[in-house]
């Protein structure tokens, strides 16, 4: 617990800086700041609070916050929209959440060289309205499209549906401007999507969790809206040959949006014939011709592999319905976690047969019904399924033991334990499987002598060395 003198210096700086309206202290105004979609351990509930919430609204601002940071040794947390999955916004050692969200300025839009520069606390959907009005798109959609902010997306690299066409946020990111731990604000490079000087400082911001330093400012590469878009919906008997469609259009040389193959429990709501339970969909987007094109040539890959194509207008109003609900369908939390593993395809029926039929009944729990297989298709290839949390005496420890094993599975594999959710406090004790120590030792290298005191978000990411 941070000291009352060293606290009331604190607030009192604070508040020199941004002022009364700006700075939280009580302690039911920081309740919402203590943790965030992660479910920590029971006992522990509201347990981590920060000592103070700010809403900086300039880099100036967070510069000032963070001087009094590293001055006084108090550790920040940046924070964007709070839909994050693993602990990546717990306070776990007190100290200062630096809310983002009154940061929320375009500063530039450049149509003629298609970039975008904004304020950490935009979302995204307010971004793509906002470019929408330039004839322009970030095209990231990602899971919590509507709140998930800019910051946070870059600081968890977020995955977007758009992959295959567009990339995800990584490949949308062109330059930074942060503020690093010693309060000096940094310009990773010219706002440009390539070079071939220097080291790509970008890139170590990415996924970073906040760990490194606070993003104020984003340089965001952009595309012309289409001129047509369309999609296709097939139905199989089962997620197996959904997923036959979904490699063939893989290894081919079809252009297409992104899409997913997954299996429900009833598909007929949908317009599937019964007993055609697995779904293969794929969104489009480019030129009319174009798009046509790769319709029928995607169409033809269905009728090979056994698929019954959905009628057009249903197709349209499934991918209407699904863009509009993906954020909250995603984003629903009960007593149930999501895994988003990455395994080479060729390891893909081996690692969900082994998770279903081995792992999760060791531990106690099984998968949520309509949610045991899924594939994101396109180039980055998440394996994803819903299951429930173990109950009963020792829940917790059972919990933590389901989540190794996963891991073990997923790298002994070939994969990656967290494709797109981040590390935050669920996965890092788990690195250890995915990274070298030697691999470690540098990342800890690098946040030593970027954050040598150890307050840029502590306790996030990476394990303790051994």
């Amino acid at each position: 617990m941070m000291e009352t003198e060293v606290r009331d210096q604190m607030m009192h700086r604070l508040i020199k800086v941004l002022g009364r309206t700006r700075v939280l202290s009580s302690r039911p105004d920081l309740v919402p700041y203590t943790k965030d979609t992660y479910r920590i351990r029971y006992d522990e509930d509201y347990k981590y609070f920060p000592d103070a919430v700010v809403f900086p609204e300039t880099t100036a601002d967070v510069k000032g916050i963070v001087e009094i940071a590293a001055d006084l040794k108090v550790p920040t947390i940046p924070k964007g929209g709070g839909s994050n999955r693993t602990g990546m916004l717990v306070p776990l050692t007190g100290g200062i959440v630096v809310d983002t969200i009154r940061m929320n300025r375009i500063v530039e839009v450049s149509v003629p060289n298609l970039y975008v520069t904004v304020q950490p606390g935009i979302t995204l959907k307010e971004l793509e309205d906002e470019l929408a009005k330039h004839g322009l798109a970030l095209n990231q959609e990602q899971g919590s499209f509507k709140v998930a902010t800019i910051g946070g997306s870059i600081s968890t690299s977020g995955f977007s549906r758009k992959h295959q066409k567009y990339g995800t946020i990584a490949d949308r990111v062109m330059s930074l401007e942060v503020v690093l731990a010693n309060g000096k604000v940094m310009r990773t490079g010219p706002k440009i999507l390539y070079t071939s000087t220097g080291y790509r400082l970008q890139q170590l911001f990415v996924g970073a969790e906040g760990t490194l330093g606070i993003i104020t400012e984003a340089t965001l590469r952009v595309e012309p809206i289409p001129e047509a878009k369309d999609a296709i919906l097939a139905f199989y008997h089962d997620f197996w040959s959904a997923n036959e469609a979904a490699l063939r259009t893989m290894s081919s040389c079809v252009t297409f949006t992104g899409g997913e193959a997954y299996e429900v429990e009833d598909a007929t709501s949908l317009g599937a014939p019964q007993g055609r339970n697995g779904l293969f969909y794929l969104g489009f987007e480019g030129t009319k011709g174009e798009v046509h094109a790769q319709v029928e040539f995607v169409k033809k890959i269905v009728h090979e592999t056994g698929g019954v194509l959905a009628k057009h207008d249903d197709a349209a109003k499934f991918m209407e319905k699904y863009t509009s609900q993906w954020c909250g369908a995603r984003a629903l939390t009960g007593f149930e976690d999501a895994l988003t593993t990455y395994v080479p395809v060729e390891h893909m029926r081996e690692f969900f047969e082994k998770l279903w039929g081995e792992v999760m009944p060791k531990h106690g729990s099984a998968p949520l019904p309509g949610e045991k297989f899924s594939l994101d298709v396109g180039r980055y290839r998440i394996m994803a399924g819903r299951f429930y949390l173990p109950k009963g005496e020792g829940a917790w420890e059972k919990y933590q033991a389901l989540l190794r094993d996963i891991a073990k599975l997923t790298t002994r594999l070939g994969g990656s334990i967290s494709s797109c959710h981040g590390v935050g406090i669920e996965h890092k004790d788990n690195l250890d499987l995915e990274y070298s120590e030697v691999a470690l030792d540098v990342m800890r290298d690098l946040k030593k002598a970027i954050d040598p005191d150890n307050i840029m978000n502590p306790g996030k990411m990476l394990p303790d060395k051994k």
